[in-house]
């Protein structure tokens, strides 16, 4: 289950600003503070889908990939401007799931997609390619398996599945456009 959110809903609650103000110090950049809240609002969306109810102050993830409340699911969350994006999957099923949101026309420089790129990865846009690169990654520095952050040119990513050259772990891949969006999401099965 995966959903993205545009705006706030219930905006005007006070528990938005109580949550907000418990996980960011004073000064810290409104943007920052709304793709935060856009992200949770997203997550309390695909519970609320499920008949989940989780109270604002709840939507606080430990560990970057579950909720106290319902630690059944693996939970991944991503933001840009004015869009958050949460995708969650059962536990029993997938160890760990990822998920990225991306502006489409945003650029992602030459250098960049030189450092990320897999010699036989599929061709893809090159947003495509970074917002997918940067769902696998969520979803293997989730799994349990990495201390260190793992380099993006180390994922291959094929027709529907990708793979971690160094480790053979391997999972499953899909990507949406939602105009003005991008949206991928990496799922890595027990």
């Amino acid at each position: 289950m995966w959903t993205i959110s545009q705006t706030l809903r219930d905006s005007e609650d006070t528990e938005w600003e109580k949550l907000v103000m418990s996980q960011f110090p004073e000064g810290v950049h409104p943007k920052r503070k709304e793709g935060f809240l856009l992200a949770r609002s997203s997550l309390r969306d695909c519970l609320r889908s499920l008949a989940l109810n989780c109270p604002i102050q709840s939507l606080v993830l430990k560990d970057f990939s579950r909720l106290e409340i319902h630690p059944q699911f693996t939970i991944s969350l991503s933001h840009t401007n004015q869009c958050g994006a949460a995708f969650i999957a059962l536990r029993k099923d997938f160890r760990s799931i990822g998920i990225d949101v991306e502006h489409e026309e945003r650029i992602v420089k030459p250098s960049v997609i030189e450092r990320i790129k897999n010699p036989l990865d599929i061709n893809l846009r090159e947003i495509e390619l970074w917002c997918l690169k940067e769902a696998v990654f969520k979803a293997l520095m989730n799994s349990g398996n990495f201390q260190n952050p793992v380099e993006f040119a180390s994922i291959c990513i094929q027709e529907d599945r990708w793979t971690h050259i160094e480790t053979n772990l391997s999972g499953k891949w899909e990507i949406s456009d939602l105009k003005p969006f991008v949206v991928a999401r990496s799922l890595l099965e027990n």
